[in-house]
Parts: C-alpha cells; structure tokens; sequence
C-alpha cells in the first residue's frame, strides 16, 4: 500500500492525492502534523531515500535555514529525533510504497 506523508494547507500533497484517487491508485495518507512521527516512521522512508536524509529534508523550510550549521553536525539518532520533533523540515508530500517491503 502506498503511503502518502502529508501536512495540512500543502497544495501539493492535495495535488498529489486528487491524481492518485483519479487514477484509482489506493494509499493511505499520513498527517505528520496531526499524527506523531515515530523513529520507526522515519526510518522507514529513509530506507527508500536513495540519498539518505539529503532527499527528505526540505532545504527551502525555515527550520532547516534556522538550525543548518547544528543539523550539519548531528548524529543520525539526533536527526532523527529531531525530524519527530519537528517535521515541517521535511519535504511533501513523501511517497512510500509499502508493496516494495
């Protein structure tokens, strides 16, 4: 199944599910704003990211321009944590296709 992480007033995240439900594609969307990230979560579309934190972070967010030089220093765990902690440094939507596990 085809997971769609997804947050509130994100033109493109509803763009992106209106073609998937018009072109019969089945997913479940995932609201990181209105559900908690969990480590599991990240870590599971970090498997799919061919580029490792690089192709999930947004680097246009203002979380990331605020905390660049820290993020650049952190650890994977401390990355992580702090994705959970504060998810609108990621890009959306993410698309993860479960089917692929």
């Amino acid at each position: 199944m085809l997971k769609v992480y997804s947050s509130y007033n994100c033109s493109s995240c509803k763009k992106t599910m209106q073609w998937l439900k018009a072109n019969g594609i089945g997913f479940e969307e995932y609201n990181f704003f209105s559900q908690d990230l969990t480590e599991e979560e990240v870590v599971n579309i970090l498997k799919y990211a061919h580029n490792g934190f690089e192709d999930i972070i947004s680097e246009r967010s203002k979380i990331y321009l605020k905390y660049k030089e820290q993020l650049e220093n952190m650890t994977i765990k401390e990355l992580i944590n702090f994705i959970i902690a504060k998810p609108s440094i990621l890009k959306r939507p993410l698309l993860v296709d479960h089917a692929m596990e």
